[in-house]
């Protein structure tokens, strides 16, 4: 695989999981660069791809034109996974065989300088929207605007509450001499913060929780599970990749309330990447994916 696009994670395992008959329709409900798009179609599997963000879109079309002989069994459409059912079912896309979810974002999002995913770029804006055309609130507005305790509710996401409760007073105190518009901003607030979580930057999970709070993800992933299960045929399978404990939760509880009405598990703990990959991606070291079948 060429290297630009080794972050996609969980490849095999993905292929897998969703035990591939040619022919049959595929959803990638989190397109991305088409990594594990570009699997499905070389199973011999159509796929219907589902990707928010219109930059990464362009990305994944230009990829799959240049990598992928046959393209009349994929289709690529610029949405969001909210309305999956909705997408399906205008592409003709119904009663699929498989449909995967990889809650998270993408390195390429992360290296982007200029929208505020990392705090590499100090000057860039507290973006951090997934699609600016459609979305209208940023991560600075969200900082400027909330009151305490919205505040710490955001932050409780990722942080420990005694964290959320120091950053929340740090983001009130600065924001009081001036706004807060740029990612130097949040990560001058972030200094000192403690996590009890060794080895990362002080700043990786304030960041993380606007990004989460910005795109509306956890809301999203218990909106769309359960329009994703009702496209799927019977012995279909639903694929999903969390990033992070919030996320793995939704999915599990999901997962458990399907189990009960006769779904079957096929994974009864989350499957974790390998040596080999952790080595090659340090992004796959939080990667947990669970599969269940209609």
């Amino acid at each position: 695989m060429n290297d630009k696009y080794h972050e996609t994670v969980l490849v095999e395992e993905v292929v897998s999981a969703l035990h591939i008959e040619k022919g049959k329709k595929y959803i990638d409900a989190t397109l991305g660069n088409a990594g594990h798009t570009m699997e499905i179609l070389g199973k011999g599997g159509q796929v219907l791809g589902i990707e928010i963000d219109p930059k990464m879109l362009t990305i994944a079309e230009k990829r799959l034109e240049k990598e992928v002989v046959d393209k009349k069994n994929c289709k690529l459409v610029q949405g969001s996974f909210t309305d999956i059912d909705k997408i399906a079912h205008g592409s003709k896309w119904e009663k699929v065989k498989g449909i995967l979810f990889d809650f998270g974002v993408t390195n390429l999002h992360l290296k982007d300088s200029e929208r505020g995913f990392s705090f590499g770029n100090s000057e860039a804006p507290l973006d951090m929207r997934m699609d600016p055309e459609t979305q209208g609130v940023k991560g600075s507005d969200l900082l400027n605007l909330l009151r305490e305790d919205q505040l710490r509710e955001l932050f409780e996401i990722t942080l420990d509450p005694g964290s959320a409760k120091w950053i929340t007073g740090r983001i009130l105190h600065s924001r009081e001499a001036k706004p807060i518009e740029k990612v130097g901003d949040l990560v001058e607030i972030c200094q000192g913060l403690r996590s009890s979580k060794t080895g990362l930057n002080e700043a990786t999970l304030p960041f993380l929780a606007v990004r989460i709070a910005v795109n509306s993800e956890l809301t999203n992933i218990k909106e769309t599970l359960p329009k994703a299960f009702d496209l799927l045929e019977k012995g279909g399978r639903l694929v999903v990749i969390s990033f992070h404990s919030k996320e793995d939760v939704l999915v599990k509880n999901f997962f458990k309330e399907k189990i009960a009405s006769g779904a079957h598990a096929i994974t009864f703990r989350p499957v974790t990447a390998g040596g080999a990959e952790l080595e090659a991606n340090k992004r796959s070291r939080s990667a947990k994916m669970r599969v269940l079948e209609k």
